[in-house]
């Protein structure tokens, strides 16, 4: 008998058709996404809405002018709203994600809402799901894998340089091993720290 035989459930991560795994996260895992992944997202969302309603506010301004209007004072007006603007979008931008952000800590109580935080992974995507907001990232966007004793690391290469974790302890549901394995052998070498 060959004492080298490959586990079954590796043999399934490594056929890349089949390839499919789910996690729901636990409350750590939870925090950091919220911290790394989706406060971000939702100030960049804060930001396009709030550039979209000064765009409409320049416009509607535009159409109040009348035909023997003066331009110069138009101009100055909006350039006085434009900088008013950039001086406090900012702080604006994180008050209101600050307040969305407590909201959702205080929903994180009731597990309906923990649980449509998940990971899915495929043969071509990493899916990262949550009530706030979905990301997806393809595979060669993964530039380095860590396993350490805790946790498992996925540095994603984006300009914000997001560093997906995922727990590897307490968790009998997770079949690590299958995404360890498939990661090593698709994605990328991987860098076990002890």
């Amino acid at each position: 008998m060959n004492k080298n035989k490959i586990n079954p459930s590796i043999l399934v991560a490594m056929n890349d058709t089949q390839f499919s795994l789910e996690f729901e996260l636990n409350a750590t895992e939870i925090r950091r996404l919220n911290k790394m992944y989706f406060k971000n997202l939702w100030e960049e969302r804060i930001r396009i809405f709030a550039s979209i309603f000064l765009i409409a506010a320049i416009f509607l301004n535009f159409f109040s002018l009348e035909k023997d209007g003066d331009y110069i004072i138009w101009i100055i007006k909006n350039l006085v709203l434009v900088i008013i603007f950039l001086l406090f979008q900012y702080s604006v931008v994180s008050t209101i994600c600050g307040l969305i952000f407590q909201l959702i800590k205080k929903l994180q109580k009731f597990d309906l809402f923990i649980k449509k935080y998940k990971f899915n992974f495929t043969n071509s995507f990493i899916y990262v799901q949550s009530p706030v907001g979905e990301i997806t990232h393809k595979w060669s966007q993964i530039e380095k894998a860590i396993l350490t004793k805790d946790f498992f690391f996925l540095y994603v290469k984006e300009r914000n340089g997001y560093i997906i974790s995922i727990s590897n302890k307490g968790d009998k549901r997770r079949n690590m091993n299958e995404l360890i394995a498939f990661v090593e052998q698709k994605v990328t070498h991987i860098t076990k720290v002890c």
